[in-house]
């Protein structure tokens, strides 16, 4: 008996991974597993509505006047000291590339205009404010047929850069753009 106890140990230990792999092995599935779905996520409680504090309207440059309003131009004071500015305050610029006898304006390009805004007039005028001149103020049609507003001949234009009244940020931009001071001429610095 013991003469063959290898060869039985041999037969038994095979049975016996036989077994013990067959499930793993043998087990073929015929049928597709079963789909195990995730608990359902239920949104965050809604939070309760609060009202927006109103804010208020930004400060902007009008670029068109109502035809049954004059455009107002008088003296203001900024850090460059006596300036020319529109009724809101804001401060006018003329171009050294722009001509005064006779008026005329060149800022007629696209990238121009995006930056220099025009101080256009309607059919009510441009009127002078504290400070100004009334004789100082004009008037010249552009190119493109529309009206600007001059002040010492000079064209004016308003810098979409400024953005609060008194504000210079257009002051020698290029070496091209400056300040007006309240009698037409360049503002000093």
């Amino acid at each position: 008996m013991f003469k063959n106890l290898p060869t039985m140990l041999w037969v038994i230990g095979a049975t016996v991974a036989v077994a013990a792999f067959s499930p793993a092995v043998g087990n073929v599935a015929t049928s597709a597993p079963a789909v195990v779905q995730p608990p359902a996520v239920q949104p965050p409680a809604a939070k309760p509505a609060t009202t927006p504090l109103p804010t208020p309207p930004p400060v902007t440059q009008p670029t068109t006047p109502s035809a049954d309003a004059p455009v107002v131009i008088k003296a203001g004071t900024t850090k460059l000291g006596p300036t020319a500015v529109n009724a809101e305050g804001f401060t006018v610029y003329l171009s050294v590339l722009d001509s005064t006898d006779p008026p005329r304006s060149v800022c007629v390009s696209k990238k121009c205009l995006t930056a220099w805004k025009p101080v256009y007039v309607g059919k009510a005028g441009v009127v002078a404010g504290a400070g100004v001149d009334q004789a100082k103020l004009g008037k010249v049609v552009r190119p493109d047929g529309d009206v600007q507003a001059t002040l010492g001949g000079w064209p004016l234009y308003l810098f979409i850069k400024d953005k609060a009244p008194g504000d210079v940020l257009g002051e020698g931009v290029k070496g091209t753009w400056h300040a007006l001071d309240p009698a037409g001429k360049r503002a000093d610095h």
